[in-house]
């Protein structure tokens, strides 16, 4: 018969039994396992108390860790709406960030913007630790409610004039960098008449985008370059661009900022007897995963990295929250596919 299971072998290890063992105090023990910032345990007594804790199948109290270091290991992610989850780019960020937040032991808790603002309610309630504010709309009133509750904020894909709070940051693609490297690579091919497809209404990247745009062309006019924003048309692109190209307009350099434009354009350059490689260069910035491969004519492009601005964003709200000085704006670069 196999040994009967009793009170004593289900008896879990308690921390004092941990800094019996180790020979130290409780205190020490504490400190050395749940590494609480502010506390100094020298490194040869945390890896001997660690050490043991293995050894005796130790298993910390989550209510007691969040007792000691007065935190709740949830992090909040405020998103737009409900809607935002079928949103393919908004849930790589999110991987990047869960994927980097689960090696620091944290969770992530979703709250959306509703006209209740219950997400203040979580803050106020000391249910997240940080929150995440990702958005790409225009829209302040929601990021300044979250402020000014003075937890540790990161806006995540939008650029953000920072407030004086020095635990305020934000992470959004460098979308400057991207439109210096899309002007180098028409000019080192001899453009001179340049077209940049984006709606600059519609959201803060676009937007940005297009100040970048327009930074940098006012300054190559000397130069007898010219460079034009064209506003896709929402209700019909097709018959814009048929417009366009039936009037006699000619660019040796077109800049598309989302492929739902770029095949409409493609088709319609078509009917003009104009092609991408021949009577123009084309580059393409999108969020999905697309390669040259993916289309049977030449197109340079460039993609935001989602993945990547989660992870930084997880980066500087952990170093906020253990109030370690950080970068408060990160750039993430888009990424040029071969």
């Amino acid at each position: 018969m196999g040994r009967s299971v009793t009170a004593k072998n289900m008896k879990q290890t308690s921390r004092k039994d941990v800094a019996k063992a180790a020979g130290v105090s409780l205190t020490t023990v504490t400190h050395a396992l749940n590494l609480k910032p502010g506390t100094r345990v020298n490194s040869e007594t945390r890896e001997k108390v660690t050490r043991i804790a293995n050894e005796l199948n130790y298993r910390p109290s989550f209510v007691g860790r969040a007792l000691v270091t007065g935190k709740s290991f949830n992090v909040g992610l405020l998103q737009p709406g409900y809607e935002a989850m079928f949103s393919d780019f908004y849930r790589h960020m999110t991987y990047g960030m869960v994927e980097s937040m689960g090696k620091d032991d944290y969770n992530l808790l979703l709250v959306f913007r509703d006209e209740q603002k219950n997400y203040l309610r979580t803050i106020r309630q000391g249910r997240v630790d940080g929150m995440v504010v990702l958005q790409s709309d225009f829209g302040d009133s929601h990021i300044e409610n979250v402020i000014k509750t003075n937890i540790p904020t990161v806006v995540l894909n939008r650029t953000l004039n920072l407030p004086e709070n020095e635990f305020v940051g934000c992470v959004a693609s460098d979308h400057a960098l991207l439109i210096e490297e899309v002007f180098k690579v028409f000019l080192r091919k001899g453009c001179k008449n340049i077209a940049a497809f984006n709606d600059q209404r519609c959201c803060d990247p676009n937007f940005r985008l297009f100040e970048a745009f327009t930074h940098i062309s006012e300054g190559l006019i000397k130069n007898g370059i010219t460079a034009t924003t064209v506003v896709p048309s929402k209700e019909n692109f097709t018959v814009q661009i048929d417009n366009l190209f039936g009037s006699g307009q000619r660019w040796d350099g077109i800049y598309v900022d989302g492929e739902e434009f770029m095949l409409p354009l493609i088709r319609s350059a078509a009917k003009f007897d104009l092609k991408p490689g021949r009577d123009f260069e084309l580059i393409l910035s999108s969020v999905t995963n697309l390669k040259q491969k993916d289309f049977d004519f030449p197109v340079t492009i460039y993609l935001q990295q989602p993945e990547v601005m989660g992870a930084e964003a997880w980066k500087m709200l952990k170093s906020f929250i253990n109030k370690e000085n950080t970068a408060r704006f990160i750039k993430v670069p888009y990424k040029k596919m071969i």
